[in-house]
């Protein structure tokens, strides 16, 4: 669910980044607001991050680096557990090297070292989750259930959990209406 921003101020910032306000050319008003440039920047590429938008057509690429603003997409999504970005794969796969299976194993991992209960992801991604990686929360209870069962080692080395998850996809039928495009992750 998205917020409604709270100022008109918020509102007036959100417009100049839909219509690529350079920082120059912000109204005096909203460049008090800001502390800086920089800000205006950061602001700049948390809307593109947070609304998942394709760098090259984004505001974004005015801003910052293709690199940089992927990276930082990529914390935001594992932050909020959010779904693999598939519309920007091409990018996210070939260049960064991160298949949804490796997306979805270290978000699995995240949550299980920090002992959040697998509710805690959000439904869609923890469907996917289970399409790619076969770990529902059967098997996530069964995993965090072996891991605390080393009480001590579980303490002082959380890792352990990252040896108990799969590290092949699971097999799932390709349907015919989905679209195929094959990457080189090695």
């Amino acid at each position: 669910m998205q917020r409604i921003p709270a100022t008109i101020e918020e509102q007036l910032l959100l417009k100049a980044i839909r219509e690529e306000c350079p920082w120059e050319s912000l109204p005096k008003r909203l460049q008090a607001i800001l502390s800086s440039k920089e800000e205006w920047h950061r602001r700049i590429i948390e809307y593109c991050t947070r609304k998942r938008l394709q760098w090259n057509t984004s505001f974004a690429r005015k801003v910052c680096k293709e690199g940089e603003y992927y990276e930082e997409m990529m914390r935001y999504l594992r932050k909020n557990l959010a779904l693999f970005p598939y519309h920007l794969a091409e990018y996210v796969c070939r260049v960064m090297r991160i298949s949804p299976f490796r997306y979805y194993c270290d978000m699995i991992f995240e949550v299980m070292k920090n002992e959040q209960p697998y509710d805690s992801i959000p439904n869609f991604s923890a469907a996917d989750a289970l399409r790619i990686t076969g770990i529902g929360r059967n098997e996530f209870i069964d995993i965090m259930n072996k891991c605390r069962s080393k009480k001590i080692m579980w303490k002082l080395n959380k890792s352990i959990a990252k040896e108990l998850l799969p590290t092949q996809p699971v097999d799932f039928l390709i349907e015919p209406w989905w679209g195929v495009c094959l990457v080189n992750l090695h």
